[in-house]
């Protein structure tokens, strides 16, 4: 009878420790699987950043060349207007040297006229130059600060990408981790 008892507690606490070492595997496996998701997760997070930055990095190019193109063509109205300038302003003067050499009044009113108009020309085409470059000054501000925006993104992307084979090697070998445990535990 003694030895049925020693044999019964024996076989009782064989029972308990393979019930703590079950639930040990067990909790072995959640915390490993909880792991593996974990990481799974910051590597998919991690992939929709960079997409996403990736996007952001393709608008910021778009509008860098709408704002490059707009400015390259107030540069070149700009130069258009410089160019008439300087022959309005070779007009101004043959005029007032015509004027010196006039005849008669009339021919001198008439050339007063054109004169007037030529200065009122140089007048609107000095406007125009001024206007030309403000916005020109505009533009180039403008690309300047979408230029910061673009690195900034490029930076962001840099670094995401750089951190994702880190996150790939982790969430690998924590499903390394989880299909070993997974094994072990179906065994048992």
């Amino acid at each position: 009878m003694t030895g049925l008892k020693t044999k019964l507690n024996k076989l009782t606490m064989q029972k308990s420790e393979i019930s703590k070492i079950r639930r040990k595997g067990e909790n072995e496996y959640k915390k490993v699987k909880s792991i593996s998701r974990k990481y799974s997760s910051s590597l998919k997070s991690t992939q929709k950043r960079i997409e996403t930055f990736r996007q952001n990095a393709d608008d910021i190019n778009e509008i860098l060349s709408q704002k490059i193109a707009q400015m390259e063509s107030v540069q070149r109205l700009k130069i258009a207007a410089q160019e008439r300038l300087n022959i309005e302003l070779q007009n101004k003067e043959q005029i007032e040297s015509e004027i010196d050499f006039a005849d008669n009044s009339t021919e001198k009113q008439g050339l007063e006229y054109r004169l007037s108009s030529i200065l009122s020309t140089i007048t609107e085409i000095k406007n125009e130059i001024k206007q030309r470059t403000s916005m020109e000054k505009k533009f180039s501000q403008a690309v300047t600060e979408i230029e910061k925006k673009k690195n900034s993104v490029s930076k962001t992307i840099k670094k995401n990408v750089q951190s994702k084979p880190e996150l790939v090697k982790l969430a690998k070998t924590a499903q390394e981790k989880l299909d070993s445990a997974s094994k072990k535990f179906e065994s048992a």
